[in-house]
């Protein structure tokens, strides 16, 4: 089974840095995986534009897509905005999904922003993003 899925953007997104706004990237980690996937990080936004897709094995449909929002710093830790997770078994193989995902803010953010994200589960060899007829 993969796991396909697009990163596409986010919007209202606090501002991290005191100077400037942030530059927001995404990661995603499967629960049973130490692999994770990352979108490239865009700087001085609060409104990034990813268009990036990753293809994610997964096990079975037990599993759980946790999904970070960090802002990039170059000379600290990067800081966390916010975090969802998403359990694989309320996704249908074969159902493409999309929509805006509200996070849950972490410690001391001010807003977690909304990430638009589109999800497909489907079966090895099945072509990504497209709804099994």
């Amino acid at each position: 089974m993969i796991l396909h899925v697009r990163a596409v953007e986010a919007k209202d997104l606090p501002k991290m840095d005191v100077i400037g706004k942030s530059d927001p990237f995404l990661t995603f980690r499967i629960n049973v995986s130490k692999e994770t996937y990352k979108t490239k990080f865009i700087k001085q936004t609060l409104d990034p534009k990813w268009n990036e897709e990753f293809h994610i094995p997964v096990p079975n449909q037990d599993c759980v897509l946790h999904v970070e929002l960090l802002d990039m710093d170059k000379v600290s830790a990067n800081d966390l905005i916010s975090t969802r997770d998403f359990e694989l078994n309320h996704f249908k193989v074969g159902e493409v999904y999309e929509d805006w995902y509200h996070f849950f803010k972490a410690p001391g953010v001010d807003k977690p922003g909304s990430v638009y994200l589109v999800f497909h589960l489907a079966n090895n060899g099945d072509t990504p993003f497209v709804r099994k007829q």
